[in-house]
């Protein structure tokens, strides 16, 4: 039962002009790409091109020592009066069942102002722990703020207005464990958060996540209903402006600080989503399976003006159970910013595991799998999924499109398409605009997919192939489906393959059949060897596939190359069958 003390207050008059008050200009969110770019060599090889002198090398794993890893974590403690007993023990029951409220009982007086809800009088605090952005509440043992902050959200939910609002003042928030706002046309929003904001701003909405239970409810805010399989979606929640750290994760079951599940016209907007534990974790030794965001179980919205920073598995997660939500909408992902998604697991910067999905104007950057012999780091992930166990099948990703984005200095590869289905690929993918570069492996690596257009991709200074259309593989049957019917227009690849130190190697490595490259610039430019092995434009092998000692050999067919320009870059090759 919560607590009658209210004591902090504050006026819902001065919190609502807070909240929504007008933006001030600040800098822009997302990646903003070159209004104008040139192909021409001289340009490109010159003081003009895209990142000159060149000289950064690819970002590439180094190894660690996992000796030093602690098995668990002691849970974070609430053991003070304004606590809610028992509430950090065992397995943790929902807020809404902590409450001694329903619907508009739950609701304060005057705590409401035109479907406005704040949360200011909600929040259950001692006399010492007034709400401002003092970071030392994070150490209290007697500050929970979130079965408060869940009260409001009932009582918000009770409101008859089209669209209901709970109101966060700036300040710093105490969640032991995560709300669970899974009502339709709710927004939760604090003050106007700018892609510069520095963390801890006391302007600013900060959620701390210190959880009793990381295994289980490790975020600040985890949506599903009781039972996603019988009770339609959540349609409209809205989730803005705020500040998210988050301190631990769990080592089990994947989750993420923020976890949309069978969600429907959900939006994040405004928000910046850190990974800052109290004290330095070497990156293998982070929460192995802690996402950012994450949209599931056929959940679809949009993803706007958004920064994850530091979560170890992935920043943005988007997957789906297809016999949940058969009819999955789009959802749009744009100007946002995913770095140093760092630690043992996976690893990548976006992860796309469903349909319908728009991507642009993002930069991913700086993320790698540490700690591990896996395959993983990669700036994009495009991948089929395993179903989620009898009566599911698998997901696919089908109609994407990635537009206007940079992946840049992750440790596999910029962008990735596979599949460890032997029946289902990626299909429908389109990706204009895409910028690849300084990535450990290869700037795009496409291992299974079909109807995949690339248009004005550029993909520079890569460790491996600026781009490597893979059709082998030693996992699958030899009938298994994996690249065919890819089309490059326009690409332009120059001084990739900077981890090797000898041979000739081309700029795109072809193992696939139904390829089509049309046009395009292809260079390595100068002499040094900070340049990187890209002496060859574009290169056709025959390849081997199949599972151990049924292997069937493949000649590439039907591949379409014209209109290819190169300086100091061979021209493009036919196919051989050199192994």
């Amino acid at each position: 039962m919560l607590s009658t003390q209210r004591i902090v207050k504050t006026s819902t008059g001065a919190v609502l002009a807070l909240v929504f008050a007008p933006a001030t200009a600040s800098a822009s969110w997302g990646y903003e790409p070159p209004t104008s770019e040139s192909s021409d060599f001289t340009a490109l090889c010159g003081s003009e091109g895209p990142d000159a002198p060149y000289t950064e090398p690819p970002y590439t794993a180094s190894s660690t020592d996992l000796d030093a890893c602690p098995t668990s974590i002691a849970p974070s403690t609430c053991t003070g009066p304004f606590c809610v007993s028992g509430h950090c023990a065992g397995i943790n029951p929902l807020h809404e069942a902590l409450n001694s409220c329903t619907g508009s009982a739950c609701c304060l007086s005057g705590s409401v102002v035109d479907g406005v809800v704040d949360v200011s009088p909600y929040l259950n605090r001692p006399s010492g722990w007034a709400l401002s952005a003092d970071t030392s509440v994070d150490g209290s043992t007697n500050v929970d703020d979130s079965p408060g902050i869940a009260q409001a959200i009932e009582c918000a939910a009770s409101l008859t207005t089209t669209r209901r609002t709970v109101a966060f003042p700036a300040g710093r928030y105490v969640m032991r464990t995560p709300l669970r706002p899974h009502y339709d046309d709710l927004t939760l929003e604090g003050p106007e958060v700018y892609p510069d904001t520095e963390p801890g701003d006391p302007d600013t909405a900060t959620l701390v996540a210190l959880p009793c239970n990381p295994e289980q409810y490790p975020g600040v805010i985890q949506v599903s209903r009781p039972d996603e399989s019988v009770v339609p979606a959540i349609d409209g929640l809205w989730i803005r402006n705020f500040q998210i750290e988050l301190t631990d994760g769990p080592r089990a079951t994947a989750n993420g600080g923020i976890q949309l599940n069978h969600c429907e016209n959900c939006e994040v907007e405004n928000v910046i989503l850190r990974y800052a534990p109290p004290s330095s974790q070497v990156p293998a030794c982070k929460p192995s399976n802690l996402e950012g965001i994450t949209f599931a179980v056929g959940a679809w919205g949009t993803i706007r003006n958004v920064i994850v920073d530091g979560t170890p598995k992935g920043g943005i997660y988007l997957a789906t159970v297809p016999e949940l939500n058969p009819t999955l909408g789009a959802t749009v992902v744009e100007n946002c910013e995913i770095k140093n998604i760092t630690g043992p697991v996976g690893a990548a910067g976006i992860k796309i595991l469903t349909a319908n999905v728009v991507v642009r104007n993002c930069e991913v950057h700086h993320n790698l799998l540490h700690g591990s012999t896996a395959y993983g780091g990669h700036g994009l992930w495009i991948a089929g999924q395993a179903s989620d166990g009898p009566g599911y099948t698998g997901a696919v990703p089908e109609n994407v499109v990635i537009e206007d984005s940079y992946f840049h200095h992750n440790g596999g590869s910029g962008v990735m398409l596979v599949s460890n289905l032997a029946s289902l690929r990626p299909s429908d993918i389109s990706l204009v605009g895409v910028k690849s570069a300084y990535n450990g492996n290869y700037g795009v690596h496409v291992q299974a997919g079909t109807d995949v257009t690339f248009q004005d991709l550029w993909s520079w200074g890569n460790g491996y192939y600026g781009v490597y259309l893979q059709s082998r593989t030693t996992s699958f049957p030899s009938t298994a489906l994996r690249v065919d019917n890819v089309t490059l227009e326009n690409p332009v690849v120059f001084n990739n393959l900077l981890r090797l130190t000898s041979g000739s190697y081309p700029g795109i490595l072809i193992e696939a059949s139904d390829i089509t490259i049309d046009g395009g610039a292809f260079a390595r430019c100068g002499t040094d060897s900070s340049r990187g092995r890209q002496y060859k434009s574009i290169q056709q092998k025959c390849w081997k596939s199949g599972l151990t000692g049924a292997e069937v050999l493949f000649y590439p067919e039907d591949n379409v190359i014209s209109g290819v320009s190169t300086s100091g870059n061979t021209a493009p090759e036919v196919a051989t069958c050199t192994l």
